[in-house]
């Protein structure tokens, strides 16, 4: 297809900026479930802080991406979406202010200078993922994102997660750009900042997962 990889790192980008936009409705942030105190009540990490949440469905631990709103002094979560495997280790990985397009040569140095058991994980999943032709960009600016994508016949279809905008999904052909989250917030801000896309953008509310989905084991990686 003509569309260029430096095309799709400037459409990448310009979506990690809308998370910065001052927007009027709450948008998706990540939530730890630490422990449940009773049939609704939960207690959660927010950030640092230590809060009590209600969430009329049944949690278990584990990190959400979620809508968080205050009614009458207490703290209301819905939309819980949890992180896949590929967010989760993404969140846990340090790295050079940028954007960064891993390229084999590039994922070999990450791998050579990994710092961390983590870090080599989350590289070689990336080098992993090459071997079945499916890319990574990252950017880490302001905020960080992470983005997968694949080249079909007549398309490239991507996974994206971000800080403040939580999951996505897309597709991009020569002049449309398809857009899905299970957040219709996400989608909101998306629609009124499409002009800032140099393609005809479509939104649709559904369930994202990664392309590629990271596993920690790497026997299985290697299997």
């Amino acid at each position: 297809m003509k569309l260029k990889i430096s095309e799709v790192g400037k459409i990448l980008k310009t979506i990690n900026k809308f998370q910065s936009i001052e927007f009027n409705t709450t948008l998706p942030v990540k939530l730890e479930v630490k422990e449940k105190i009773n049939d609704i009540k939960y207690l959660a990490l927010l950030g640092k802080k230590e809060v009590i949440t209600k969430s009329f469905i049944p949690l278990k631990p584990g990190k959400y991406f979620a809508i968080i709103k205050d009614f009458k002094g207490n703290l209301e979560i819905s939309n819980l979406k949890e992180l896949s495997s590929t967010a989760l280790m993404f969140e846990k990985i340090k790295l050079q202010k940028g954007i960064v397009k891993l390229n084999k040569k590039s994922i070999l140095n990450h791998l050579a200078n990994a710092s961390s058991k983590e870090e080599f994980i989350f590289f070689m999943n990336i080098l992993i993922a090459l071997n079945q032709k499916i890319h990574h960009i990252i950017i880490n600016e302001e905020k960080k994102a992470l983005l997968q994508y694949k080249f079909h016949k007549n398309k490239l279809k991507f996974y994206a997660v971000f800080n403040n905008l939580g999951e996505i999904e897309g597709e991009i052909f020569e002049n449309i750009l398809n857009i899905y989250s299970p957040f219709k917030n996400t989608l909101k801000i998306i629609e009124q900042n499409s002009h800032m896309i140099n393609l005809k953008v479509n939104t649709f509310l559904k369930d994202t997962k990664p392309i590629y989905e990271f596993s920690k084991n790497l026997i299985d990686l290697k299997a």
